[in-house]
């Protein structure tokens, strides 16, 4: 299948070739739209955990979110470096 692409994509295409990390063009274009379905699945999730949160804040269920709160909870699972408690 023969297809144009703009001198951008081309480029790009070029550049990710020269790379060696990709047999060919066409490996190259499995792998993108492998990352595009991943991210459109990722994107539809995300939509419809945005639709139930708005949802259940119609609803009443929703908790106050407390950023200071959170903070120091954060603070006390790491040490003065910033490192994990174990």
């Amino acid at each position: 299948m023969a297809t144009a692409y703009s001198p951008e994509i081309a480029k790009f295409i070029e550049e990710e070739l020269a790379t060696g990390a990709y047999e060919d063009e066409s490996a190259l274009m499995v792998e993108a739209l492998e990352v595009f379905r991943e991210l459109k699945q990722r994107h539809a999730e995300l939509r419809q955990q945005i639709q139930q949160s708005l949802q259940d804040e119609k609803a009443g269920r929703v908790a106050p979110f407390d950023v200071n709160e959170i903070i120091l909870e954060l603070e006390s699972e790491v040490d003065e470096t910033g490192q994990p408690i174990s």
